[in-house]
């Protein structure tokens, strides 16, 4: 029996070329899925923080988008809008969670009073079935009202560290509104 002689382009040179050909073909792919999708995933997340200004924030009747000139924001501010009726100000936050840097975001109405309207988490990576308590009714119910002392406010058991990050993003907030309402 003879051996068939080897060949280094057909034994090592062509599967290279194939490998390279198939990222290459779904790299594009990729990239024309993301040019299709981005816009449309930008417009749901518009949508989303619209109404979670909305529900934080009942009362207003639209927003205005407020800028600080020469910054001093906290970093955690992502955006700052203004009831037009001028009932208050709602706060929309990215910052750090128990599950790291930028991994909780919310949105926190305060009135002109200096009172919280509402709070909504809208996206994190706490703990689940003990971090994500932030999210329920018995943990978030207790901010309307308060203000920025947040006196007679309770942290989850067992979730300190994801309360004091909840807790953090308002006292962030109330920053912001002391630079916005003036």
């Amino acid at each position: 029996m003879t051996k068939a002689k080897s060949n280094v382009m057909t034994d090592f040179g062509a599967p290279i070329i194939v490998l390279v050909l198939i990222c290459a073909i779904m790299s594009g792919l990729l990239a024309l899925t993301n040019s299709i999708t981005a816009p449309i995933i930008e417009e749901a997340e518009r949508k989303a923080n619209e109404a979670a200004r909305i529900e934080v924030m009942p009362n207003a009747d639209g927003f205005e988008q407020v800028t600080v000139f020469g910054g001093g924001l906290p970093d955690s501010v992502t955006g700052v809008y203004k009831a037009t009726n001028g009932v208050g100000y709602v706060f929309s936050l990215t910052t750090t969670g128990y599950g790291g840097k930028n991994t909780l975001k919310m949105t926190i109405g305060i009135d002109m009073d200096g009172k919280i309207t509402d709070t909504k988490v809208l996206s994190h990576s706490e703990t689940a079935g003990l971090g994500s308590k932030i999210t329920g009714d018995a943990f978030k119910n207790q901010f309307p009202g308060k203000d920025a002392n947040l006196e007679g406010v309770d942290n989850i058991s067992g979730a300190t560290f994801s309360s004091n990050y909840y807790r953090a993003a308002i006292a962030d907030a109330y920053t912001a509104y002391g630079m916005v309402a003036g």
